[in-house]
């Protein structure tokens, strides 16, 4: 496994690269139809997660860290999670921070609310805590933030309410009641403007709502509620749900959720993740029902996928964000890769943290350092299973092929626009970037992949 200064330097190994006229022994066709075009790119997302807080050395990591996340990666969207424990007469979360409260305690207490006066028009400030969301603003949204900006380029801050009372069976919960949770969200709206000049981009009503009790019309109707709240102190964030754990469940939500009046015209994204059994049929569903009501879709968690997962929800379920889970974990002894982060952070030398990139980080590094947000995907056909293409054009105009190869071998890029071309791949051996190819009206590009893995051909 490369650590993140491996990687950088094997982006410089030199490889076997096709001109416009050479590498013999091709393995596909990949015909770029620009005049075809479906949905566009808003993000590329990460959850807010660094270690930021349980890992003592992340001042010593953390900048290298978010230059890796931002201009290697490729990361544009967060996902900052909001706990419902945060309206609640005790700081549950100072106390878990400073050694008061157990782990286990801890678990159920973030998700335990309390009213904050009984008035659901009126905030009383004194009931909400907003420590743990100050933390991840202070440590993890403002950097990337400000990286994304020195680059041109903006960040999509995606709010997510977290509520899994039903782990914890005890636990006190009231944001059912839809006044209520619409005063939760405008204090959260209202909490982030006045102290960091921040306004989320995007709410998403609820993470995973299995693990609670809330239905598909329960979302909607606290979508219509929450709109209408937020919309009198000027708030009008994109709105994201139903963010099922499973995607059979997304279906059924969604259809239960559009039930109620205004949530179509309030809905922005439709979002889902792959637990549970996903298959290409349910992606299709998701992206057909979205299409019918001109809506986005998103698959927004799912530990474990890797670049194939991705170029499935591209193609089938037409997304428009995508997220892995975490941007990074670890310790002194960092976990298997699991696909739950997209690094690994290794402080078993705490004077020297290293980072390591995911093994899947890689290959999802291929498609999302390359199509940029504003990038709208258009058509491509490859005339080998082996090679499953897609293709994008930036807002830059620049044109860039994606190709998933289930082997190594060569392929042929007919109908690209005239420009110069830069080529480069992951396989599970190396990452390599190649120089550029200048291609004419007309021209066929060449590219070789040496074995499995995703090749990228991209404008400049």
């Amino acid at each position: 496994m490369m650590d993140a200064a491996g990687i950088r330097g094997a982006l410089l190994v030199p490889a076997l690269a096709c001109a416009v006229g050479g590498c013999a022994g091709s393995g596909a066709t990949i015909t770029v139809h620009t005049d075809s075009t479906f949905q566009t790119i808003v993000g590329w997302e990460g959850t807010t997660q660094s270690g930021e807080v349980e890992i003592p050395e992340f001042p010593r990591y953390a900048e290298r860290l978010f230059d890796l996340v931002v201009d290697s990666l490729g990361i544009t969207r967060l996902r900052m999670e909001a706990y419902s424990g945060i309206e609640h007469p005790v700081d549950s979360w100072s106390r878990w921070r400073d050694g008061a409260l157990s782990d286990s305690s801890w678990r159920c207490q973030r998700y335990a609310t309390g009213d904050d006066d009984g008035d659901p028009r009126s905030i009383d400030w004194s009931g909400f805590h907003f420590g743990q969301l100050d933390r991840k603003v202070e440590a993890v949204v403002l950097p990337i933030k400000r990286r994304l900006e020195a680059r041109g380029e903006r960040l999509y801050l995606n709010v997510t309410y977290v509520a899994f009372a039903r782990q914890c069976p005890s636990t006190p919960y009231h944001h059912l009641d839809v006044d209520e949770y619409a005063e939760f969200a405008l204090a959260v709206h209202l909490h982030l403007r006045d102290r960091y000049g921040l306004v989320p981009d995007g709410w998403e009503m609820i993470l995973e709502p299995e693990h609670t009790a809330w239905r598909g019309r329960t979302i909607g109707e606290a979508m219509v509620r929450t709109a209408a709240r937020l919309e009198e102190h000027g708030f009008r964030p994109e709105f994201i749900a139903p963010s099922n754990t499973a995607m059979s469940n997304a279906i059924e939500y969604f259809d239960e959720m559009i039930e109620v009046p205004g949530v179509l015209e309030l809905l922005d994204e439709y979002s889902y993740h792959r637990y549970w059994n996903p298959s290409r049929a349910q992606a299709r569903a998701i992206g057909e029902r979205a299409q019918r009501h001109g809506l986005r879709t998103a698959m927004l968690e799912h530990i474990g996928s890797g670049h194939t997962d991705l170029h499935e929800d591209l193609v089938v379920a037409g997304v428009s964000a995508w997220q892995q889970f975490a941007l990074a974990y670890g310790g002194r002894r960092p976990d298997r890769d699991q696909g739950g982060v997209y690094f690994r952070i290794d402080v078993s030398d705490p004077e020297r943290p290293r980072i390591h990139w995911g093994q899947r980080t890689r290959y999802l590094r291929q498609y999302f350092h390359y199509v940029r947000p504003g990038a709208v995907r258009i058509g491509a056909a490859s005339d080998s299973r082996a090679y499953d293409a897609t293709a994008f054009r930036n807002a830059t105009g620049a044109t860039v092929v994606v190709v998933n190869a289930a082997q190594g071998g060569g392929v042929r890029i007919v109908s690209l626009p005239p420009g110069s071309y830069g080529t480069s791949y992951t396989t599970a051996e190396e990452t390599a970037d190649l120089p550029l190819t200048r291609v004419s009206a007309g021209d066929t590009l060449r590219a070789f992949i040496p074995s499995a893995g995703v090749l990228t051909v991209y404008g400049r």
